[in-house]
């Protein structure tokens, strides 16, 4: 079954789930940024990769909103899923994910340290209660 999952997800293409996110982060900015205006993110483009599925997707923040990302992007932010969910959980931060190398950050030094610091600094609760039941169910406690 884990191969399978592997396979589908694979296949899937970036664009979907790109949208996904943005659109999810849309209907939670207010809550998890309320004060953020994101001004210094503007046209810019983040490349999240999913390493240990070999994917990724690229995010943009364009007139007020986050939108899926087109061309290069200006920082690249690579993890396995796990640790992604880790982050977003708050169960370790993204200083101790780099320094145990299991969160890597390339590309625009000064954007990929605002990036992790606002990372660092969010709860993402509110991101993860939009997801299904079942699948908040298998997510890291």
């Amino acid at each position: 079954m884990k191969h399978l999952r592997q396979f589908v997800l694979l296949k899937l293409p970036e664009a979907p789930v790109a949208i996904a996110l943005a659109s999810s982060l849309n209907l939670v900015k207010s809550k998890l940024w309320p004060e953020e205006d994101f001004a210094w993110l503007a046209g810019r483009n983040i490349r999240l990769e999913v390493l240990d599925i070999g994917r990724g997707l690229t995010l943009s923040f364009q007139n007020g909103c986050f939108k899926r990302g087109t061309g290069a992007a200006d920082v690249t932010f690579s993890a396995s899923l796990a640790d992604y969910l880790v982050l977003a959980r708050r169960l370790e931060d993204p200083d101790t994910l780099f320094f145990q190398r299991r969160l890597s950050i390339e590309g625009d030094t000064e954007l990929g340290l605002t990036l992790k610091n606002l990372m660092d600094a969010t709860d993402f609760e509110p991101l993860l209660a939009w997801l299904p039941s079942r699948l908040r169910a298998h997510l890291p406690v």
